[in-house]
């Protein structure tokens, strides 16, 4: 049945999306045109798909952004354009919205989408676009045009040849928050790595707040966890393993059935049934988030953008942020956290001055200029390097850890920063990192069912038989 649903989607999305020739997904530079061959008799849309909501007001800043690009290309090449703005909520929201003839220009997305726009060959190449000699992006490849270098680097994981077919937007990655009190009023360090973690684990089960919770029924742990499917790709990567990668005929595969795998579960489970490590589903909770605040583990891994969700709405105790936890001795080279958010990617459209626009587009909204206005007023991470060493970012920053409030922001973007270098990406396609959160769900809650063979031998079936 899940092979007949494929076969419908990828048949319509070839047929409605951004009336897109799909023949020619390895066009060169002839397919751009030319400022002199530019139609300025006509206005061209740009439809921009994306999904962000309304905190801290992005779409007020975005429309402003759009209205400083439309009057640049309007100067600039005497071209009427117009963006559209059209949100949609996920992957399977879009897959419906296509079905019904939806026109897309660009859109903001995550790997996994973009992962099926490669598949079926309906977004453009970018390399043309960013090497051009016209409208090219500024600076070389090697500094990665001013993006940051693992941000820029996402974009070209979605085949063996290193192409690009997207530019980070909206980037973030996982942190470990902790209650600072907590660690204040027991000397506790704050910690770096997996093994110093376990020990403020082992501590706070021998503390007062501990006990009283477990005397009310309460369910508590040390170190909460929501994103399974994360934790599996980044703690078998941390112990040497690897979750997917291309071989040489250019087909992901599956890596992760090995002793390397198996030797980082094993610690994982050892360290679940001492309820060190453990997750919502075990603290019955919906989120870590809401564990977290409600005091029953004093530390939670969360995504760096979810900040709020970890902070004490009445007051009660301040939170702390830090590293994502390393294996002990390892040097900054061998540190590994996955990064998530979104990028931008364009669709091939048969009208090739829509396409060009659109590339333009996104060239425009991750500039220097547009990113430093997004950045500064809606809190969103920058994506490139030259934002982060500005004179205006730093002010931001400085004020930001300056200030009397509470507020972690500032410290997050510390924390972000200091973990860029090591900041890595995975490609994905249809649900494959359920296939991890199928793992780890198996061996921690049905272990009477499951050992770690067994769990990753089912995964596979899963993935063979999908």
């Amino acid at each position: 049945m899940k092979k007949i649903l494929l076969i419908v989607f990828i048949s319509l999305f070839l047929f409605v999306i951004c009336a897109c020739d799909n023949n020619n997904n390895n066009s060169n530079d002839v397919d751009i045109l030319l400022p002199t061959e530019l139609d300025t008799s006509k206005e061209t849309v740009v439809t921009f798909y994306h999904t962000m909501a309304g905190y801290n007001n992005p779409i007020g800043v975005l429309e402003d952004i759009i209205e400083s690009y439309e009057k640049d290309m309007s100067i600039k090449y005497g071209v009427k354009v117009t963006v559209e703005l059209k949100s949609y909520s996920d992957y399977d929201d879009f897959k419906d919205i296509i079905s019904n003839g939806t026109h897309a220009t660009v859109i903001e997305a995550d790997s996994k989408l973009i992962s099926s726009f490669v598949k079926d060959n309906t977004i453009s190449l970018l390399d043309k676009y960013i090497k051009h000699s016209e409208y090219g992006l500024d600076g070389s490849k090697e500094d990665s045009y001013g993006y940051i270098d693992s941000f820029f680097n996402s974009g070209c994981i979605y085949d063996n040849e290193g192409n690009f077919y997207s530019i980070p937007f909206n980037k973030n990655a996982e942190v470990l928050y902790y209650n600072k009190d907590l660690f204040d009023k027991y000397n506790w360090e704050i910690p770096t790595t997996w093994d110093e973690v376990i020990e403020i684990c082992e501590a706070w089960k021998k503390t007062t707040e501990y006990q009283t919770l477990k005397d009310t029924g309460k369910q508590v742990g040390g170190l909460g966890i929501d994103e399974e499917e994360t934790l599996f790709i980044n703690l078998i990567k941390q112990w040497g393993s690897e979750y997917i990668s291309f071989n040489e005929n250019g087909d992901l595969e599956y890596r992760f059935d090995n002793q390397k795998t198996k030797a980082a579960l094993t610690w994982l489970v050892d360290e679940f049934n001492d309820g060190n490590i453990v997750t919502s589903t075990y603290l019955d909770t919906w989120y870590c988030s809401d564990a977290f605040v409600d005091l029953q583990i004093p530390m939670a891994i969360g995504y760096s953008s979810s900040l709020t969700y970890y902070e004490s709405l009445d007051g009660s105790f301040t939170t702390g942020v830090t590293t994502y936890p390393q294996m002990t001795r390892v040097n900054d080279v061998e540190k590994q956290v996955i990064q998530s958010g979104s990028n931008l990617t364009l669709f091939e459209c048969v009208d090739k001055q829509e396409e060009l626009f659109g590339w333009l587009f996104i060239k425009y909204l991750t500039s220097y200029e547009s990113q430093l206005d997004w950045t500064t007023r809606t809190n969103f991470f920058p994506v490139r390097k030259d934002v982060i060493i500005s004179e205006e970012f730093q002010d931001v920053l400085n004020n930001l850890l300056n200030s009397n409030s509470s507020c972690l922001l500032g410290d997050v973007y510390q924390v972000l920063i200091s973990q860029l270098d090591y900041l890595y990406a995975v490609p994905t396609f249809d649900d494959s990192l359920s296939k991890g959160k199928f793992i780890i769900n198996a061996i921690l809650y049905n272990q009477k069912e499951y050992d770690i063979d067994k769990a990753i031998k089912d995964a596979l079936n899963k993935i063979e038989n999908s």
